[in-house]
């Protein structure tokens, strides 16, 4: 086999970097065959993990080992599939040093290296306050303390901001309303919701539908309530603006930060955040270098929906260059996140860069639309099943041409 002429690597195997990898690997398939490209994927991890389940690990008693698939097994054969974490990224040099101290060297990268839950941010949180968005075990963790509560104060709500998946806070007031309905002890229950914005979802639209379920519910809300600290010993919650709430049980979305090795690499800003052109998913400064997924500074929602949507459009960029297409495709931001809100209805976040979110009413078929994916979820990050994606979705990105390098 000749050395290849392309080397790509792709760093993270969550969804944005399988994906990508995947997509990259079947449209180089005769040139990965013929060696002149090769498509590296770098994961520390052995296990893929369905993330949007920690919800229902921590609320409904879902066993955590249904969320759990080899990496090994989602990932086209052609791909080179690297079983231990990148330690640093030089996007200069345009290499990946890994734990190891190996080094690959490319021509293009992907980095999907997602996004880390930072309880330890706030003094006292980690102590504290459970939460369903470090792991599944962590999501157990609640699960096993709600069949020990037999009544009292639960504070649920957003500990810091940014966090991946905007809608879950609100939907986990939700389904603990539901779990304790379910065992006959919500009047012994007080729910409270806190938040640092001044409504109960951060856009206007859908807070118009969640503020009257909560209200019927009888989950009260707490807005401007931005966490300074935890007391472990007195069970109270301090915020910024002088305000103490007291609680029984605590299960709080801690502030998330970029991943260790873009802090470590120097290649995002303080909190470890990549700066990503929103459209192109070009990191700043790099023609050959992309950011996808949570991993990225774009505003935008951190779900596994965008993700997928913003790997497609790096993936056809890198693919343009490598074939001189002279085609640069660009991500509308268009976000559609699955939101559940009891009783087995949930409703969407629907939006984009040039759309506001609309507000969408939660049903029974929507409900249905959501477990669905879920169990979809595995087929779609072989890139086989785009099509039913862009049916579905209708145009989440545009093609221009190019212009062309300076000579």
């Amino acid at each position: 086999m000749s050395t290849p002429q392309v080397d790509i690597v792709v760093v993270g195997g969550g969804s944005g970097g399988t994906l990508s990898a995947n997509l990259l690997a079947k449209q180089l398939s005769s040139a990965i065959h013929s060696g002149k490209a090769r498509v590296h994927l770098v994961s520390g991890s052995k296990l893929h993990i369905f993330q949007p389940g920690y919800l229902h690990v921590a609320f409904t008693g879902q066993d955590p080992k249904e969320l759990l698939r080899d990496e090994d097994d989602l990932v086209n054969r052609d791909i080179h599939l690297i079983g231990e974490d990148a330690d640093r990224i030089d996007l200069k040099t345009q290499a990946v040093t890994l734990k190891s101290g190996q080094q690959l060297h490319y021509d293009y990268i992907i980095i999907a290296t997602g996004s880390v839950a930072n309880p330890k941010a706030i003094p006292g949180l980690s102590e504290a306050a459970l939460n369903f968005h470090t792991s599944p075990e962590e999501s157990r963790r609640i699960w096993d303390a709600l069949q020990r509560f037999d009544g009292g104060h639960v504070v649920v709500g957003i500990a810091g901001v940014p966090h991946k998946c905007p809608p879950s806070p609100n939907e986990a007031a939700f389904l603990l309303d539901d779990y304790l309905r379910k065992r006959g002890i919500r009047e012994k229950a007080k729910i409270t919701f806190v938040t640092p914005y001044p409504r109960p979802y951060p856009a206007e639209p859908m807070s118009r539908v969640v503020e009257p379920r909560f209200q019927k519910r009888g989950i009260e809300v707490v807005t401007f309530f931005n966490v300074e600290s935890v007391d472990p010993a007195k069970r109270e919650i301090n915020s910024l603006e002088g305000e103490s709430l007291s609680y029984d049980l605590l299960l709080m979305v801690p502030p998330h930060r970029g991943a260790d090795v873009i802090i470590r690499s120097g290649i995002g800003d303080a909190d470890g955040w990549i700066p990503t052109d929103k459209n192109t998913m070009r990191i700043t400064g790099h023609e050959n270098a992309y950011a996808v997924g949570d991993a990225t500074n774009i505003p935008i929602s951190k779900t596994g929906v965008t993700a997928h949507l913003e790997s497609v459009a790096a993936t056809n960029n890198i693919l343009s260059s490598i074939q001189r297409k002279g085609e640069l495709h660009k991500y509308n931001g268009r976000i559609h996140c699955p939101f559940e809100m009891g009783s087995h209805t949930a409703s969407f976040v629907i939006g984009s860069y040039d759309m506001p979110v609309k507000e969408v009413q939660p049903t029974r078929l929507r409900y249905m639309m959501k477990k669905g994916f879920a169990m979809f979820y595995w087929q779609t990050l072989s890139g086989n099943w785009d099509w039913i994606f862009a049916m579905y979705f209708g145009r989440t990105r545009r093609v221009e041409k190019s212009q062309p390098r300076p000579a």
